[in-house]
């Protein structure tokens, strides 16, 4: 979902675009944002390999294009082309622009949030919404890794030497510390009370009772993998971390505990699968459902 910004500095931008003679200021469109998202279709490409970027706007209206809307800055990637499509149907309009990029060098970097700017027509004020951030993880090739396997070859066979090596003097200091207990007269043996075991049932803990609802939200997203059962669990999700039903992404992130970790993955995963467009549904229910996994596994 977008997150939005409606303090005096958006007030200001907009009158700075006025002032520069073009009347941009005044022609920002009147806008009910529902869904503004930026997703990709994996979120670990790989070196050299072409992947996308999706920025993805849901409003309320229907308008035949969509104005003032900045894509995120993307100079550590190559762009290698976009497509844009804008679609309006009885439930409003909904713009998709896909981009085309690839990454020359592995590690992890995160891509900012796209931006618009449009007068709410909740108040009738001009204001400024984000997508959320997107953290990628950037794999090396296969030849990359095997250039690098190949080099630490010879300090991974000492390093294991090593090891071997310390791993027999330890046994054998504690096999020599045996020997010499062994040599003294052992003590009468005290026979303890032998208590009654006790039966008890523990109740479950904040944390088990959540991964339950996790995994009963799990099972629902496996046994149908359709959008309405995406907009479901994410419903679900919301509740389970205490957050209101209007709030948006932007909103939820910013909770305590929620803006780290595989919760906020699993957040932004389910995001993507409840509003991506068709093409990439199945994609990312797949990686809805693996966020959910790695979510419950954080649980255990």
């Amino acid at each position: 979902m977008a997150r939005k910004l409606t303090a005096p500095l958006i007030l200001a931008a907009v009158a700075s675009l006025a002032c520069a003679g073009t009347g941009r200021g005044q022609t920002l469109q009147r806008l009910t944002v529902q869904a503004f998202v930026l997703s990709a279709d994996t979120m670990q490409p790989q070196v050299d390999v072409p992947f996308h970027v999706v920025v993805t706007l849901h409003v309320r209206e229907r308008v035949g294009q969509i104005t003032n809307l900045q894509l995120p800055m993307l100079a550590q990637l190559e762009l290698l082309g976009d497509e844009r499509q804008t679609l309006t149907d009885p439930r409003g309009t909904q713009y998709r622009e896909v981009v085309t990029v690839v990454v020359h060098d592995a590690g992890r970097f995160t891509i900012a949030p796209a931006t618009l700017q449009a007068i709410d027509a909740r108040d009738g004020k001009p204001k400024q919404w984000f997508t959320n951030d997107l953290p990628l993880s950037v794999r090396a090739s296969a030849t990359r890794v095997a250039s690098g396997v190949a080099a630490g070859l010879l300090v991974h066979v000492a390093r294991i030497l090593a090891a071997l090596i310390w791993f027999a003097l330890l046994v054998g200091a504690a096999l020599l510390a045996i020997f010499l207990l062994r040599r003294r007269a052992p003590l009468a043996p005290v026979r303890a009370p032998v208590a009654e075991p006790v039966s008890y049932q523990r109740a479950p803990s904040e944390s088990e009772r959540r991964r339950h609802q996790i995994e009963d939200a799990l099972l629902v997203l496996r046994a149908e993998r359709t959008r309405s059962a995406a907009v479901r669990v994410r419903a679900a999700v919301w509740r389970i971390i205490g957050a209101p039903e209007g709030e948006t992404l932007g909103d939820v992130l910013r909770r305590p505990g929620c803006g780290e970790g595989p919760l906020r993955d699993l957040l932004v995963a389910l995001e993507r699968s409840a509003f991506t467009y068709d093409e990439d549904l199945a994609a990312a229910v797949d990686d809805a459902g693996a966020a959910l996994e790695r979510y419950a596994e954080s649980l255990t």
